[in-house]
Protein backbone atom coordinates (compact mmCIF):
# COMPACT_ATOMS: atom_id res chain seq x y z
CA UNK A 1 0.00 0.00 0.00
CA UNK A 2 3.09 2.09 -0.21
CA UNK A 3 2.28 4.88 -3.03
CA UNK A 4 5.04 5.48 -5.21
CA UNK A 5 6.04 8.73 -6.59
CA UNK A 6 4.05 10.08 -9.07
CA UNK A 7 1.17 7.29 -9.15
CA UNK A 8 -1.04 11.04 -7.80
CA UNK A 9 -1.36 14.24 -9.23
CA UNK A 10 -0.59 17.16 -7.16
CA UNK A 11 -4.41 17.79 -7.40
CA UNK A 12 -4.61 15.51 -4.98
CA UNK A 13 -1.79 14.68 -3.26
CA UNK A 14 -1.84 18.47 -2.23
CA UNK A 15 -4.85 18.30 -0.49
CA UNK A 16 -3.66 15.39 1.40
CA UNK A 17 -0.59 17.63 2.84
CA UNK A 18 -2.86 20.00 3.63
CA UNK A 19 -4.61 17.77 6.12
CA UNK A 20 -1.94 15.35 6.75
CA UNK A 21 0.16 18.88 8.56
CA UNK A 22 -2.32 20.09 10.90
CA UNK A 23 -3.18 16.30 12.47
CA UNK A 24 0.10 15.54 12.68
CA UNK A 25 0.96 18.51 14.80
CA UNK A 26 -1.73 17.93 17.04
CA UNK A 27 -1.02 14.38 17.18
CA UNK A 28 2.33 15.44 18.84
CA UNK A 29 0.66 17.62 21.22
CA UNK A 30 -1.79 15.23 22.26
CA UNK A 31 1.21 12.84 22.77
CA UNK A 32 3.30 15.13 24.88
CA UNK A 33 0.79 16.30 27.09
CA UNK A 34 -1.27 12.92 27.83
CA UNK A 35 1.29 9.90 26.95
CA UNK A 36 3.26 9.08 30.58
CA UNK A 37 7.11 9.40 29.28
CA UNK A 38 7.79 6.30 31.61
CA UNK A 39 5.78 3.99 28.79
CA UNK A 40 8.55 5.30 25.51
CA UNK A 41 10.44 2.81 25.78
CA UNK A 42 7.36 0.01 24.76
CA UNK A 43 6.09 2.62 22.04
CA UNK A 44 9.59 2.81 20.64
CA UNK A 45 9.78 -0.58 20.75
CA UNK A 46 6.29 -1.56 18.58
CA UNK A 47 7.26 1.39 16.15
CA UNK A 48 10.26 -0.85 15.33
CA UNK A 49 7.71 -3.94 15.14
CA UNK A 50 5.73 -1.66 12.95
CA UNK A 51 8.78 -1.48 10.76
CA UNK A 52 9.97 -4.73 10.52
CA UNK A 53 6.77 -6.24 9.91
CA UNK A 54 6.04 -4.31 7.42
CA UNK A 55 9.52 -5.77 5.53
CA UNK A 56 7.78 -9.43 6.33
CA UNK A 57 6.28 -9.25 2.01
CA UNK A 58 3.92 -12.49 2.19
CA UNK A 59 3.04 -13.96 -1.40
CA UNK A 60 -0.40 -14.11 -2.38
CA UNK A 61 -2.00 -15.79 -5.39
CA UNK A 62 -2.10 -13.83 -8.52
CA UNK A 63 1.45 -12.79 -8.73
CA UNK A 64 1.64 -9.98 -5.85
CA UNK A 65 2.39 -9.44 -2.22
CA UNK A 66 1.50 -7.67 0.88
CA UNK A 67 2.06 -7.35 4.39
CA UNK A 68 0.70 -6.45 7.96
CA UNK A 69 1.26 -3.02 9.71
CA UNK A 70 0.82 -2.96 13.32
CA UNK A 71 -1.32 -0.26 13.37
CA UNK A 72 -4.28 -1.49 15.01
CA UNK A 73 -1.98 -3.05 17.62
CA UNK A 74 -0.12 0.58 18.73
CA UNK A 75 -3.52 2.24 18.82
CA UNK A 76 -5.08 -0.09 20.96
CA UNK A 77 -2.27 0.17 23.59
CA UNK A 78 -1.58 3.30 23.34
CA UNK A 79 -4.75 5.33 21.67
CA UNK A 80 -5.06 6.14 18.40
CA UNK A 81 -2.87 9.30 18.02
CA UNK A 82 0.00 7.53 19.19
CA UNK A 83 -0.53 4.79 16.62
CA UNK A 84 -1.34 7.42 14.11
CA UNK A 85 2.34 9.44 15.10
CA UNK A 86 4.30 6.28 15.27
CA UNK A 87 3.27 4.37 11.86
CA UNK A 88 3.86 7.47 10.21
CA UNK A 89 7.15 8.04 11.56
CA UNK A 90 7.79 4.55 10.03
CA UNK A 91 6.43 5.61 6.67
CA UNK A 92 8.44 8.74 6.70
CA UNK A 93 11.76 6.65 7.61
CA UNK A 94 10.73 4.08 4.78
CA UNK A 95 10.33 6.82 2.38
CA UNK A 96 13.78 8.95 3.42
CA UNK A 97 15.81 6.37 3.70
CA UNK A 98 14.83 3.34 1.47
CA UNK A 99 12.39 4.78 -1.30
CA UNK A 100 9.63 2.42 0.49
CA UNK A 101 6.57 4.79 -0.64
CA UNK A 102 6.92 8.42 -2.34
CA UNK A 103 7.96 11.86 -1.00
CA UNK A 104 4.82 13.22 -3.09
CA UNK A 105 2.49 10.62 -1.33
CA UNK A 106 3.86 10.35 1.78
CA UNK A 107 0.96 12.57 3.36
CA UNK A 108 -1.58 9.77 1.82
CA UNK A 109 0.19 7.04 2.95
CA UNK A 110 0.67 8.12 5.95
CA UNK A 111 -3.24 9.42 6.46
CA UNK A 112 -4.41 5.75 4.88
CA UNK A 113 -1.75 3.55 6.87
CA UNK A 114 -1.21 6.07 9.99
CA UNK A 115 -4.38 8.15 10.56
CA UNK A 116 -7.17 5.61 9.28
CA UNK A 117 -5.93 2.52 10.25
CA UNK A 118 -5.37 4.10 13.81
CA UNK A 119 -8.77 5.38 14.52
CA UNK A 120 -10.77 2.92 12.92
CA UNK A 121 -8.56 -0.17 14.60
CA UNK A 122 -9.52 1.84 17.77
CA UNK A 123 -12.71 2.74 17.56
CA UNK A 124 -13.63 -1.07 16.67
CA UNK A 125 -12.16 -2.33 19.48
CA UNK A 126 -13.20 -0.11 21.45
CA UNK A 127 -17.47 -0.78 19.82
CA UNK A 128 -16.44 -4.16 20.25
CA UNK A 129 -14.72 -4.92 22.96
CA UNK A 130 -17.60 -5.30 25.68
CA UNK A 131 -20.17 -7.08 23.27
CA UNK A 132 -17.34 -9.93 22.32
CA UNK A 133 -14.85 -12.14 23.28
CA UNK A 134 -11.56 -9.61 23.53
CA UNK A 135 -9.78 -11.81 21.58
CA UNK A 136 -12.52 -11.52 18.69
CA UNK A 137 -12.70 -7.82 18.94
CA UNK A 138 -8.83 -7.46 18.72
CA UNK A 139 -8.61 -9.60 15.88
CA UNK A 140 -11.20 -7.66 14.41
CA UNK A 141 -10.01 -4.28 14.82
CA UNK A 142 -6.61 -5.14 13.57
CA UNK A 143 -8.76 -6.69 10.22
CA UNK A 144 -10.73 -3.77 10.02
CA UNK A 145 -7.99 -1.34 10.36
CA UNK A 146 -6.06 -2.56 7.20
CA UNK A 147 -8.57 -2.54 5.27
CA UNK A 148 -9.62 0.66 5.87
CA UNK A 149 -6.62 1.83 5.14
CA UNK A 150 -7.01 -0.31 1.71
CA UNK A 151 -9.85 1.38 0.37
CA UNK A 152 -8.27 4.97 0.93
CA UNK A 153 -5.46 3.61 -1.57
CA UNK A 154 -7.96 2.13 -3.65
CA UNK A 155 -10.42 4.98 -4.15
CA UNK A 156 -6.96 7.29 -4.54
CA UNK A 157 -5.44 5.90 -7.23
CA UNK A 158 -8.64 4.93 -8.62
CA UNK A 159 -10.15 8.25 -9.30
CA UNK A 160 -6.78 9.25 -11.03
CA UNK A 161 -7.78 7.99 -14.79
CA UNK A 162 -10.79 10.95 -14.02
CA UNK A 163 -9.07 13.72 -12.38
CA UNK A 164 -5.40 13.76 -14.55
CA UNK A 165 -6.22 13.17 -17.87
CA UNK A 166 -4.63 14.22 -21.28
CA UNK A 167 -7.10 15.59 -23.78
CA UNK A 168 -6.97 12.83 -25.39
CA UNK A 169 -8.20 10.64 -22.60
CA UNK A 170 -4.90 9.21 -22.11
CA UNK A 171 -3.88 8.49 -17.91
CA UNK A 172 -1.46 11.34 -17.10
CA UNK A 173 -0.80 9.43 -13.59
CA UNK A 174 -2.06 5.97 -12.34
CA UNK A 175 -4.14 4.43 -15.16
CA UNK A 176 -6.58 2.36 -13.49
CA UNK A 177 -10.15 3.24 -12.43
CA UNK A 178 -12.22 2.22 -9.57
CA UNK A 179 -13.43 -0.60 -10.93
CA UNK A 180 -10.10 -2.22 -10.81
CA UNK A 181 -8.41 -0.82 -7.82
CA UNK A 182 -11.22 -1.33 -4.96
CA UNK A 183 -11.25 -5.46 -6.03
CA UNK A 184 -7.92 -5.78 -6.77
CA UNK A 185 -6.55 -3.71 -3.05
CA UNK A 186 -9.47 -3.59 -1.04
CA UNK A 187 -10.60 -7.15 -1.79
CA UNK A 188 -6.79 -8.71 -1.39
CA UNK A 189 -6.98 -7.02 2.02
CA UNK A 190 -10.09 -8.41 3.32
CA UNK A 191 -9.23 -12.09 1.93
CA UNK A 192 -5.60 -12.16 2.47
CA UNK A 193 -3.68 -9.49 4.65
CA UNK A 194 -6.55 -9.01 6.61
CA UNK A 195 -6.73 -11.83 8.22
CA UNK A 196 -2.45 -11.22 8.86
CA UNK A 197 -3.16 -8.06 10.30
CA UNK A 198 -5.84 -9.50 12.97
CA UNK A 199 -3.89 -12.55 13.93
CA UNK A 200 -0.60 -10.11 14.46
CA UNK A 201 -2.94 -7.69 16.78
CA UNK A 202 -4.49 -10.29 18.22
CA UNK A 203 -1.63 -12.21 19.18
CA UNK A 204 0.71 -8.79 19.67
CA UNK A 205 -2.45 -7.07 22.43
CA UNK A 206 -2.47 -10.16 24.20
CA UNK A 207 0.97 -10.30 24.80
CA UNK A 208 2.04 -6.50 25.60
CA UNK A 209 -1.02 -5.10 26.79
CA UNK A 210 0.29 -6.90 29.92
CA UNK A 211 3.18 -4.77 30.42
CA UNK A 212 1.35 -1.69 30.57
CA UNK A 213 -0.08 -0.45 33.85
CA UNK A 214 -3.30 1.94 32.72
CA UNK A 215 -5.05 4.97 35.31
CA UNK A 216 -8.62 5.13 35.53
CA UNK A 217 -9.09 6.73 31.52
CA UNK A 218 -7.62 3.71 30.38
CA UNK A 219 -4.39 5.32 29.67
CA UNK A 220 -0.87 3.93 29.86
CA UNK A 221 0.92 5.63 32.54
CA UNK A 222 3.56 2.94 33.38
CA UNK A 223 5.51 0.10 32.50
CA UNK A 224 5.04 -3.31 34.93
CA UNK A 225 8.70 -4.21 36.44
CA UNK A 226 8.76 -8.12 35.85
CA UNK A 227 12.61 -8.81 35.33
CA UNK A 228 11.96 -12.00 33.36
CA UNK A 229 9.20 -10.70 31.46
CA UNK A 230 10.95 -7.69 30.55
CA UNK A 231 13.92 -10.40 29.26
CA UNK A 232 11.68 -11.75 26.92
CA UNK A 233 9.97 -8.88 25.68
CA UNK A 234 13.69 -7.80 24.55
CA UNK A 235 14.78 -11.46 23.33
CA UNK A 236 11.34 -11.47 21.15
CA UNK A 237 12.47 -8.09 19.42
CA UNK A 238 15.88 -9.82 18.79
CA UNK A 239 14.19 -13.00 16.94
CA UNK A 240 11.98 -10.61 15.11
CA UNK A 241 14.68 -8.97 13.55
CA UNK A 242 17.02 -11.87 12.95
CA UNK A 243 13.47 -13.22 10.90
CA UNK A 244 13.93 -10.30 8.80
CA UNK A 245 15.57 -11.77 5.72
CA UNK A 246 12.17 -14.35 5.41
CA UNK A 247 10.68 -10.76 3.66
CA UNK A 248 12.98 -11.62 0.74
CA UNK A 249 10.95 -15.29 -0.15
CA UNK A 250 9.23 -13.67 -3.06
CA UNK A 251 9.94 -11.11 -5.46
CA UNK A 252 6.48 -9.97 -6.35
CA UNK A 253 5.98 -6.10 -5.87
CA UNK A 254 2.95 -5.29 -4.01
CA UNK A 255 -0.19 -4.48 -6.14
CA UNK A 256 0.29 -1.01 -7.33
CA UNK A 257 3.92 -0.75 -6.58
CA UNK A 258 5.55 -1.44 -9.86
CA UNK A 259 8.75 0.11 -11.42
CA UNK A 260 8.47 1.98 -15.08
CA UNK A 261 8.56 -1.06 -16.94
CA UNK A 262 5.77 -2.79 -15.86
CA UNK A 263 3.45 0.05 -17.31
CA UNK A 264 5.66 -0.08 -20.42
CA UNK A 265 5.18 -3.75 -20.54
CA UNK A 266 1.52 -3.54 -19.83
CA UNK A 267 0.40 -0.61 -21.61
CA UNK A 268 2.66 0.18 -24.30
CA UNK A 269 3.73 3.58 -22.85
CA UNK A 270 4.91 4.87 -19.59
CA UNK A 271 2.45 7.95 -18.41
CA UNK A 272 4.06 11.31 -18.10
CA UNK A 273 3.47 11.79 -14.69
CA UNK A 274 4.81 8.71 -13.29
CA UNK A 275 7.45 9.16 -15.40
CA UNK A 276 8.04 12.66 -14.56
CA UNK A 277 7.66 12.22 -10.16
CA UNK A 278 9.50 8.84 -10.15
CA UNK A 279 12.92 10.32 -10.43
CA UNK A 280 12.10 13.41 -8.10
CA UNK A 281 13.91 11.69 -5.16
CA UNK A 282 16.22 9.40 -4.97
CA UNK A 283 16.58 7.45 -1.94
CA UNK A 284 20.03 6.56 -0.11
CA UNK A 285 19.35 3.25 0.77
CA UNK A 286 16.97 2.19 -2.22
CA UNK A 287 14.86 -0.93 -2.26
CA UNK A 288 17.20 -1.99 1.39
CA UNK A 289 20.12 -2.45 -0.53
CA UNK A 290 23.28 -1.62 0.67
CA UNK A 291 26.08 -0.83 -2.21
CA UNK A 292 28.51 -4.11 -2.53
CA UNK A 293 26.04 -6.48 -0.34
CA UNK A 294 24.15 -8.93 -0.62
CA UNK A 295 20.39 -8.78 -0.59
CA UNK A 296 19.97 -10.85 2.63
CA UNK A 297 22.57 -8.71 4.85
CA UNK A 298 21.61 -5.81 2.67
CA UNK A 299 18.02 -6.47 4.08
CA UNK A 300 18.87 -7.43 7.21
CA UNK A 301 21.13 -4.10 8.02
CA UNK A 302 18.18 -1.96 6.91
CA UNK A 303 16.67 -3.30 9.79
CA UNK A 304 19.57 -2.67 12.44
CA UNK A 305 19.03 0.67 10.88
CA UNK A 306 15.92 1.39 11.40
CA UNK A 307 15.54 0.44 15.12
CA UNK A 308 18.60 2.07 15.71
CA UNK A 309 16.99 5.28 14.77
CA UNK A 310 13.88 4.73 15.78
CA UNK A 311 14.85 4.21 19.48
CA UNK A 312 17.16 6.91 18.88
CA UNK A 313 14.28 9.78 18.25
CA UNK A 314 11.97 8.32 20.81
CA UNK A 315 14.58 8.44 23.24
CA UNK A 316 15.23 12.41 22.53
CA UNK A 317 11.13 12.69 22.45
CA UNK A 318 11.29 11.23 26.54
CA UNK A 319 13.83 13.83 27.63
CA UNK A 320 15.21 11.27 30.61
CA UNK A 321 16.28 8.67 31.39
CA UNK A 322 14.28 5.53 31.71
CA UNK A 323 15.46 1.90 32.91
CA UNK A 324 14.14 0.66 29.45
CA UNK A 325 15.85 3.09 27.64
CA UNK A 326 18.82 1.41 28.94
CA UNK A 327 17.97 -1.99 27.82
CA UNK A 328 17.23 -1.15 24.51
CA UNK A 329 19.75 0.60 23.85
CA UNK A 330 22.11 -2.25 25.06
CA UNK A 331 20.11 -4.54 22.60
CA UNK A 332 21.02 -1.18 19.98
CA UNK A 333 24.82 -1.10 20.86
CA UNK A 334 24.98 -5.13 20.35
CA UNK A 335 22.79 -4.71 16.83
CA UNK A 336 25.00 -2.37 16.07
CA UNK A 337 28.22 -3.49 16.64
CA UNK A 338 27.57 -6.84 15.12
CA UNK A 339 26.43 -4.46 11.63
CA UNK A 340 29.21 -2.33 11.59
CA UNK A 341 31.62 -5.52 11.76
CA UNK A 342 30.01 -7.49 8.71
CA UNK A 343 29.30 -4.10 6.50
CA UNK A 344 31.50 -2.83 4.03
CA UNK A 345 29.74 0.13 2.86
CA UNK A 346 31.01 3.24 4.26
CA UNK A 347 27.69 5.20 4.19
CA UNK A 348 26.19 2.75 6.46
CA UNK A 349 28.41 2.67 8.92
CA UNK A 350 28.87 6.44 8.58
CA UNK A 351 24.91 6.93 8.90
CA UNK A 352 25.24 5.11 12.09
CA UNK A 353 28.27 7.16 13.30
CA UNK A 354 26.54 10.29 12.84
CA UNK A 355 23.30 8.67 14.89
CA UNK A 356 26.24 8.28 17.58
CA UNK A 357 27.24 11.66 17.78
CA UNK A 358 23.82 12.99 17.81
CA UNK A 359 23.51 11.02 20.95
CA UNK A 360 27.05 11.76 22.48
CA UNK A 361 25.52 15.72 23.18
CA UNK A 362 27.91 17.88 24.58
CA UNK A 363 30.57 14.66 25.39
CA UNK A 364 31.37 14.45 21.29
CA UNK A 365 34.66 15.96 21.43
CA UNK A 366 35.71 14.01 24.68
CA UNK A 367 34.72 10.45 22.84
CA UNK A 368 35.71 11.66 19.84
CA UNK A 369 39.73 12.44 21.45
CA UNK A 370 39.93 9.16 23.26
CA UNK A 371 38.46 7.07 20.57
CA UNK A 372 41.42 8.50 18.01
CA UNK A 373 43.68 8.55 21.03
CA UNK A 374 43.01 4.61 21.57
CA UNK A 375 43.38 4.04 17.71
CA UNK A 376 45.49 5.41 16.38
CA UNK A 377 49.07 3.28 16.50
CA UNK A 378 46.76 0.37 15.93
CA UNK A 379 45.48 2.16 12.71
CA UNK A 380 48.39 3.80 11.43
CA UNK A 381 50.38 0.35 11.53
CA UNK A 382 47.38 -1.19 9.62
CA UNK A 383 46.55 1.69 7.35
CA UNK A 384 50.42 0.89 6.06
CA UNK A 385 49.10 -2.60 4.36
CA UNK A 386 46.33 -0.61 2.50
CA UNK A 387 48.68 2.11 1.24
CA UNK A 388 51.08 0.20 0.07
CA UNK A 389 48.56 -1.95 -1.94
CA UNK A 390 47.09 1.02 -2.84
CA UNK A 391 43.71 -0.35 -1.76
CA UNK A 392 42.14 2.82 -0.37
CA UNK A 393 38.54 1.98 -0.76
CA UNK A 394 39.45 -0.33 2.32
CA UNK A 395 42.09 2.03 3.90
CA UNK A 396 38.93 3.84 4.22
CA UNK A 397 36.44 1.17 5.69
CA UNK A 398 38.72 -0.04 7.87
CA UNK A 399 39.59 3.02 9.37
CA UNK A 400 36.10 4.54 9.84
CA UNK A 401 34.77 0.84 10.84
CA UNK A 402 37.52 0.51 13.88
CA UNK A 403 36.43 3.94 14.53
CA UNK A 404 32.80 3.35 14.57
CA UNK A 405 32.96 0.34 17.13
CA UNK A 406 35.48 2.18 19.57
CA UNK A 407 32.76 5.34 19.46
CA UNK A 408 30.01 3.64 20.15
CA UNK A 409 31.48 1.36 22.90
CA UNK A 410 33.04 4.59 24.67
CA UNK A 411 29.71 5.91 24.24
CA UNK A 412 27.61 2.74 25.59
CA UNK A 413 29.67 3.22 28.69
CA UNK A 414 29.11 6.71 29.20
CA UNK A 415 24.98 6.86 28.30
CA UNK A 416 23.99 3.19 30.16
CA UNK A 417 23.48 1.62 33.14
CA UNK A 418 25.02 -1.57 33.20
CA UNK A 419 23.49 -2.16 36.14
CA UNK A 420 19.82 -1.62 35.38
CA UNK A 421 20.29 -3.18 31.55
CA UNK A 422 21.31 -6.81 33.30
CA UNK A 423 18.53 -5.84 35.96
CA UNK A 424 16.55 -9.14 34.71
CA UNK A 425 19.17 -11.20 36.04
CA UNK A 426 19.70 -11.30 39.91
CA UNK A 427 22.94 -13.33 39.45
CA UNK A 428 24.51 -11.03 36.66
CA UNK A 429 23.73 -7.79 38.82
CA UNK A 430 25.23 -9.25 41.85
CA UNK A 431 28.05 -10.10 39.48
CA UNK A 432 28.52 -6.53 38.22
CA UNK A 433 27.73 -5.25 41.68
CA UNK A 434 30.83 -7.22 42.28
CA UNK A 435 33.00 -5.95 39.91
CA UNK A 436 32.31 -2.89 40.22
CA UNK A 437 33.02 -2.75 43.76
CA UNK A 438 35.86 -3.90 43.39
CA UNK A 439 37.17 -1.61 40.85
CA UNK A 440 36.53 1.09 43.04
CA UNK A 441 38.35 -0.55 45.98
CA UNK A 442 41.47 -1.29 43.79
CA UNK A 443 41.34 2.52 42.62
CA UNK A 444 41.03 3.55 46.16
CA UNK A 445 43.30 1.43 47.72
CA UNK A 446 45.86 2.18 45.20
CA UNK A 447 45.62 5.72 45.66
CA UNK A 448 46.07 5.53 49.28
CA UNK A 449 49.06 3.74 49.44
CA UNK A 450 50.86 5.86 46.43
CA UNK A 451 50.03 8.74 48.87
CA UNK A 452 51.73 7.34 51.99
CA UNK A 453 54.61 6.11 49.65
CA UNK A 454 55.33 9.19 48.59
CA UNK A 455 55.33 10.90 51.81
CA UNK A 456 57.88 8.52 53.62
CA UNK A 457 59.71 8.48 50.78
CA UNK A 458 63.12 11.40 50.21
CA UNK A 459 65.28 9.64 47.41
CA UNK A 460 64.63 7.46 44.51
CA UNK A 461 63.16 3.81 45.53
CA UNK A 462 65.89 1.15 44.26
CA UNK A 463 64.03 -1.39 41.56
CA UNK A 464 64.68 -4.08 44.00
CA UNK A 465 62.46 -2.71 47.05
CA UNK A 466 60.22 -1.07 44.17
CA UNK A 467 58.82 -4.62 43.08
CA UNK A 468 58.41 -5.83 47.08
CA UNK A 469 56.67 -2.74 47.62
CA UNK A 470 54.31 -3.87 44.52
CA UNK A 471 53.81 -7.64 45.79
CA UNK A 472 52.63 -5.90 49.20
CA UNK A 473 50.63 -3.79 47.73
CA UNK A 474 48.72 -6.82 45.27
CA UNK A 475 48.93 -9.01 48.38
CA UNK A 476 46.91 -6.12 50.21
CA UNK A 477 44.27 -5.48 47.49
CA UNK A 478 43.57 -9.37 47.71
CA UNK A 479 43.06 -9.66 51.27
CA UNK A 480 40.77 -6.79 51.05
CA UNK A 481 38.66 -7.84 47.74
CA UNK A 482 37.96 -10.78 49.61
CA UNK A 483 37.00 -9.14 52.80
CA UNK A 484 35.17 -6.93 50.49
CA UNK A 485 33.54 -10.12 48.70
CA UNK A 486 32.20 -11.42 51.58
CA UNK A 487 30.45 -8.66 52.97
CA UNK A 488 28.39 -8.06 49.47
CA UNK A 489 27.54 -12.11 49.49
CA UNK A 490 26.54 -11.71 53.33
CA UNK A 491 24.40 -8.45 52.52
CA UNK A 492 22.96 -10.08 49.37
CA UNK A 493 21.78 -12.84 50.74
CA UNK A 494 19.97 -10.93 53.98
CA UNK A 495 18.07 -9.45 51.58
CA UNK A 496 17.37 -12.54 49.43
CA UNK A 497 18.71 -11.94 46.42
CA UNK A 498 20.00 -15.17 45.37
Amino acid sequence: MHIPDGYVSPKVFIPFYLLFVPLFLKGIRKLRRELNRDVLPLLSSLTALSFIFMMFNIPIPGGTSGHALGTALIAIIFGPWAGFIAVSFVLLLQALLFGDGGITTYAINAISMGYVASFTGYYTFQFLKNRVSEKVSYFLSGWTSIVMASLVVAVVLGIEPSVASSAAGVPLYFPYGLKITLPAVVGSHMLFFGVVEGIFTLFGVSYFKRYVHEDAGFRPVAIKKSRQDTFLFFLIIVVVLLLVPLGLITENPAWGEWDLGFFHDKLGFIPAGIKHFSALYSAPLPDYTLPGMGKITSYYLSAVLALFVTTFVFYLFSRRRNVLFDKLFFINYLLVIFSVVISSDPYFILALLVVAFLLSGKDILRLTGRALAAILVFNLLSSVYFITTKNYSGLLVFNLRTFTLLYFTLLAGKKLNLFAVFSFSPFVSYTLTLAYSQIINYQITYEQMKQALASRTIQKIPLLHSYRILGYQINLFIKKSIENSKEIMQAVHSRSVL
